[in-house]
């Protein structure tokens, strides 16, 4: 089988367990149905997207972050709300579902002018993410916009105070390279698994009732369950 296109989560989820992966995006065996966190995530992106791209007020519960919001409002260059980049396996820019697409990313905001690339993430988690994603949106914007040569990159945090809501990375079109050796370790697994079928169960505290695949071995029902 030829390897699915994949993005930045698609490939977490592998890393974290390609049984899992397997079961939720290959057999669809499994499905993974969204919590309360993951819902208002959903709730917080989409009046976000509204209030970028459309200009609408934010609903009252998240009226304190129009600050932030006029700020992003205020950047010069290309905007993008919610803009879908891909690539082929060339590393050039295709189309989100084009046929021969081999990465795929959704940027929450992005503001391209000359040069730079601002880019934003929405995090509505309390957990520090991890600079990897924004690796990939860099290499995306890198391959999409030639003439970038820096991408500004920040999450968001929302449910920080204020203060300590703003993480950022900054990333050089130089580094690409070094940047693609934080993937290709995983996507060499992710494409050795299409190929000879071989979905390893991996056990991590996702196994602790968290997981939708209940047939795996390292599967148990929640503690309080």
């Amino acid at each position: 089988m030829q390897p699915f296109p994949w993005s930045y989560s698609s490939l977490n989820t592998f890393a974290t367990c390609p049984a899992q992966y397997h079961a939720l995006k290959v057999t669809k065996t499994a499905a993974d149905v969204k919590g309360e966190a993951a819902r208002y995530g959903d709730y917080v992106h989409k009046q976000f997207e509204n209030r970028q791209r459309d200009g609408t007020p934010l609903p009252a519960d998240l009226a304190h972050h129009e600050e932030y919001m006029q700020v992003l409002a205020g950047l010069p260059g290309e905007r993008l709300i919610e803009g879908k980049l891909a690539i082929d396996r060339t590393l050039q820019p295709c189309k989100f579902f084009d046929r021969y697409v081999w990465a795929r990313g959704i940027i929450d905001f992005a503001a391209i002018d000359g040069d730079t690339a601002q880019i934003v993430d929405y995090k509505t988690g309390k957990r520090l993410p991890t600079p990897d994603q924004m690796k990939l949106c860099s290499l995306l914007v890198f391959a999409t916009y030639k003439q970038v040569k820096k991408c500004s990159c920040t999450y968001y945090m929302t449910q920080l105070p204020e203060g300590q809501r703003l993480v950022t990375h900054s990333f050089h079109r130089e580094e690409s390279a070094k940047l693609w050796q934080k993937f290709v370790p995983n996507l060499v697994q992710y494409v050795e698994a299409f190929h000879t079928d071989i979905w390893q169960e991996r056990q991590s505290g996702l196994c602790r009732g968290w997981c939708p695949v209940k047939q795996c071995a390292y599967w148990t029902p929640k503690p309080n369950a």
